[in-house]
């Protein structure tokens, strides 16, 4: 996912107009593609502090390489987000919405539509899906205000006409709870509900009646959010406020799996929610060493360090603690499931210092790296599908 280096001309760093936009989706149509037939491909972004400037990719989940790509995306506050087969470039500052088709590279301008959310201080979080009973893609925007107030609004994508005439609308209800709309392992879609954790901190004020795994849901068919409240898979011991951070959602097969970073007992346990929503199945308890870098053995313990700093060479002991300890802090932290591929691997994000998509073979505990993902780059999402060919193919 890592991007070539570029010099960019300062019209090319100006804020994406229409036309701008529009070539930018030329180029992701037209880009040649030696893997043919592909089916699996992981939506990256990446945003370069420098030159305040975001470039997508598309990159085939077997072999790494970038298929297609939109480079220099640039509008104060632009969010990317990626959903069903369609990607979402919004900027909630200036009204610019518009969604490109991943396959075809068509894009469709819905910046008419006047959001709710308005303000200085509102902080926004956007998801896209899509519903299985109509094929509709709608795109979801929770919003806070100063206050930590949350509310949502819905808008449906339509591709035809040049997307006129499409309107965001209130939801006809409000979050049951405070939810974590910026942090994307936060959420996952699946069978058209949106499925959301409480924020991330542990500091955040937490609801009357809801652990760090409760879970709450957005159905997109009916713009509604679901009054109940879903409990977690953890134990009862487990549910307390330091878990939270370590807590993620994932859709994998059509199911909502919850992904729990257990590092002391250094396993990530995978549970996944039964199709009628009321009990949770352990899938997986992966070794973290197995999938995650730089756990594959402790750092030296302090009481030890000292006693070799006692027998003499204290500088070059201190040194090597010290590199030790370095190593340690920057080893990755994060997996996040990404879907499971044709082969009965798993795709899996990686995160840490620096980041990598790995494909993860549950069965064999077997992780094969596929790209290194660059800092300042993040996964939006999964597109499983062909790719339309430009002239050359």
């Amino acid at each position: 996912m890592a991007a070539p280096p570029r010099n960019r001309t300062t019209k090319e760093k100006a804020h994406v107009d229409n036309d701008a936009l529009q070539r930018f989706c030329g180029a992701w149509r037209d880009m040649q593609c030696s893997r043919r037939g592909g089916d699996a491909f992981v939506v990256g972004a990446v945003y370069h502090i420098a030159e305040d400037l975001t470039d997508i990719t598309l990159m085939d989940a077997y072999s790494g390489e970038v298929v297609r790509r939109m480079d220099g995306l640039s509008r104060p506050g632009l969010k990317v987000c990626a959903g069903g087969d369609m990607i979402c470039v919004v900027s909630p500052g200036d009204g610019l919405l518009r969604v490109v088709d991943v396959a075809t590279g068509d894009l469709t301008d819905l910046s008419m539509g006047c959001s709710a959310a308005t303000g200085r201080n509102v902080s926004s979080g956007y998801t896209l899906g899509k519903v299985p009973a109509t094929g509709e893609h709608k795109l979801l925007h929770v919003y806070a205000a100063a206050n930590g107030s949350q509310s949502s609004e819905v808008l449906t994508i339509t591709t035809g006409g040049g997307g006129g005439g499409c309107q965001w609308r209130a939801t006809r209800s409000h979050p049951p709870m405070r939810i974590e709309h910026g942090i994307s392992r936060s959420s996952a879609t699946v069978g058209g509900v949106v499925h959301f954790l409480s924020p991330a901190t542990t500091s955040a004020p937490r609801d009357r009646g809801v652990e760090c795994d409760t879970i709450a849901a957005f159905d997109l068919a009916t713009e509604q959010w679901r009054p109940a409240l879903m409990d977690g898979p953890l134990p009862a011991d487990q549910r307390h406020r330091g878990q939270r951070p370590n807590l993620g959602l994932a859709a994998l097969d059509g199911r909502l799996v919850a992904v729990h970073h257990d590092y002391p007992g250094r396993t990530i346990n995978l549970w996944s929610l039964t199709p009628n929503d009321t009990t949770w199945t352990k899938l997986h308890s992966l070794p973290i060493k197995n999938v995650l870098r730089g756990w594959e053995e402790e750092p030296t313990s302090h009481p030890a360090a000292a006693a070799e700093a006692k027998r003499g060479g204290r500088s070059k002991k201190r040194k090597k603690k010290k590199e030790e300890e370095v190593r340690w802090l920057c080893r990755e932290k994060v997996a996040q499931p990404l879907a499971m591929v044709g082969d009965g691997r798993m795709a899996v994000w990686a995160r840490g210092c620096e980041g990598a998509v790995r494909l993860h073979d549950p069965r064999t505990g077997a992780c094969e790296e596929v790209a290194q993902v660059e800092k300042g780059g993040c996964v939006l999402g999964f597109y499983s599908g062909a790719l339309a060919q430009g002239e050359e193919f």
